[in-house]
């Protein structure tokens, strides 16, 4: 694996065997995070629900490039799990060794203080991943088939659209 990745990373994780996109709380107030469990920790991501939509976004562009596809990865891992890390991420990087064939995430703590963690992933698991982040984004509040808005189930929804 790239030693320049592994050099700006604070934390590496290394090879991931989940990835693992997941939503929690109710609809309109729902937090998003990556679980992550690699082989050497795990780790909870919190990010913005626009970002697990771009980084699927910006996976399945990377991953076009690539090969082959064998299949999905089995996440079998408690929603409440606890992690060697649990982090809000500011930012995020997306690269590819050549070297190893392996895909990493690169993803910087919202502490000045705290950790960049790296960690790598092999196609099908990446890929696994954009699938389920596009579910988990699109799983949320109803939208007004007017204004595109979203609608609380019970709650009225003022649409100028709908008058």
């Amino acid at each position: 694996m790239s030693s320049e990745y592994r050099a700006y990373a604070r934390r590496d994780l290394g090879v991931c065997t989940v990835l693992e996109p997941e939503a929690v709380g109710e609809p309109g107030q729902r937090f998003f995070r990556l679980r992550v469990e690699a082989e050497h920790g795990s780790a909870l991501l919190w990010i913005e629900k626009e970002e697990l939509h771009e980084l699927a976004v910006m996976v399945k562009r990377l991953l076009r490039t690539g090969v082959r596809r064998t299949g999905e990865p089995d996440a079998n891992g408690s929603p409440d799990a606890s992690a060697d890390v649990d982090c809000k991420v500011t930012g995020l990087a997306l690269g590819y060794d050549r070297a190893s064939g392996r895909y990493m995430l690169l993803a910087h703590d919202a502490d000045p203080d705290g950790e960049a963690i790296a960690l790598w992933a092999e196609r099908e698991v990446l890929d696994h991943m954009a699938d389920r982040a596009f579910e988990v984004h699109d799983a949320g509040r109803p939208r007004c088939p007017f204004c595109g808005g979203p609608t609380l189930p019970g709650k009225q929804h003022f649409c100028a659209r709908a008058n």
